[in-house]
């Protein structure tokens, strides 16, 4: 986040603190259906008549982004990306107005703002812009003239008055962004599952709910691939002192505290959680005397147009080794002055944690069990946070099963040898 970020919180902090300021978020699962978005109505009416200041952030209902995206590809095979941010962000708008209009029905004051009318400023290009400044005034007019203030995430405006989105994830990032604008030491984000797990429990039946756990193993989780929070949401609220609460929408429940705060010393080694990623390609770049300088400019042109390698190797002087997730990057490839190939049908298993360095043994076990399912990995990446593999795509489910049932994760933290 920029100076000027921290400035609008610094200028919120001397006005007299709004009465339990609530920011809530809503996943587009929680809003797929009418019946849903009364349903959530009806929650935030209820937290509102109870007196404090409510702020929600929403996403686009249900798959509306993915079919948004779909109907532009119906006017042009690679849409203008300032043109597709248009088109996407009505998603956002769709939820916060009719949400708003929801809230009336039940009694309730409320107001739906874009992204750029709450105050929201971002840098970058369209599709994956960030968060540069909030004016938090918008939003605490409204709040003081007691209505609930509706947020469509995802969004804002860039310093030329320029509608941009923040990328897949971006109403996490609108949420804890607010909140720590508006000086709120929580941020509640209600979404499709009870909390964050040691593993998805979809792939494992068995995986624990977590009560509690830091911002920076969070963070590794999330860019290992678990979905319940973006990682620059996580990071976020680590720098600004936000603590996450992350529950179910409609379910009662503990749900997951994400908590900020340095790392603990000397914790030791600790598996916390198996993350996994879907739809991973194995990039060769093949040019004979590949040097350094030359390597770093591909990859500058990479992030350019996309790419966010998630491990690198350089085997020989001639070849650059590196994986990235998401859809087929051949077309962006293709651009490069520079041969290339592509290796898809792959994933990645993530083992995450602290001080997984300090010892041999979690390394040790994700290759055994490489051996044991007969692969070979062809990329790998380690940290004392996380271990990451490459694994085929039809052995993923087995490979986070096995690893989970290997260090244990379904017994309490306490009980694991």
């Amino acid at each position: 986040m920029s100076k000027a970020f921290e400035h609008s919180r610094a200028e919120y902090a001397t006005t007299p603190a709004l009465p339990r300021l609530v920011v809530r978020k809503y996943g587009g699962t929680s809003l797929a259906t009418p019946e849903l978005v009364h349903r959530v109505a009806a929650d935030v009416a209820a937290c509102a008549r109870t007196g404090r200041a409510v702020v929600v952030v929403v996403s686009a209902m249900g798959d509306t982004t993915d079919r948004l995206a779909a109907f532009a590809r119906r006017f042009a095979d690679r849409p203008d990306p300032r043109e597709l941010d248009q088109l996407l962000a009505t998603g956002e708008q769709v939820s916060a107005a009719v949400l708003a209009m929801a809230l009336r029905r039940c009694g309730v004051a409320a107001v739906s703002l874009s992204g750029g009318q709450a105050g929201i400023e971002t840098g970058g290009e369209p599709g994956a812009a960030t968060v540069a400044r909030i004016d938090p005034h918008p939003v605490l007019d409204r709040l003081r003239s007691g209505q609930v203030v509706v947020v469509a995430g995802f969004q804002g405006r860039d310093a030329a008055g320029e509608l941009r989105t923040l990328g897949r994830g971006g109403s996490d990032t609108t949420a804890v962004a607010l909140a720590a604008a508006l000086g709120a030491t929580e941020c509640d984000i209600r979404t499709d599952v009870p909390g964050v797990h040691t593993a998805d429990p979809r792939i494992v039946p068995g995986s624990r709910p977590l009560t509690s756990i830091r911002t920076d193993v969070m963070a590794e989780l999330a860019r290992a691939g678990a979905a319940v929070l973006h990682p620059r949401s996580v990071e976020l609220a680590a720098r600004h002192g936000v603590t996450v609460l992350v529950s179910h929408a409609t379910r009662t429940g503990p749900g997951t505290t994400v908590r900020p705060g340095p790392p603990e010393l000397e914790r030791g080694t600790e598996v916390v959680g198996i993350a996994h990623a879907r739809d991973v390609h194995l990039v060769r770049i093949e040019e004979p005397g590949l040097t350094p300088g030359r390597g770093s400019r591909l990859l500058a042109e990479l992030v350019a147009r996309g790419l966010r390698p998630d491990t690198l190797s350089w085997p020989d002087p001639g070849e650059l080794r590196f994986t990235v997730r998401g859809p087929d990057p051949r077309e962006r490839l293709a651009s490069l002055d520079t041969e290339s190939t592509v290796d898809g049908g792959l994933g990645s298993v993530s083992v995450v944690g602290t001080g997984l360095l300090d010892t041999p043994a979690p390394c040790a076990e994700v290759l055994r069990l490489a051996g044991e399912l007969g692969v070979t990995v062809p990329a790998m990446a380690t940290s004392a946070g996380r271990l990451t593999a490459v694994f085929p795509a039809g052995l993923l489910d087995t490979a986070v099963r096995a690893l989970h049932r290997c260090f244990r994760l379904d017994l309490p933290a306490e009980a694991r040898p």
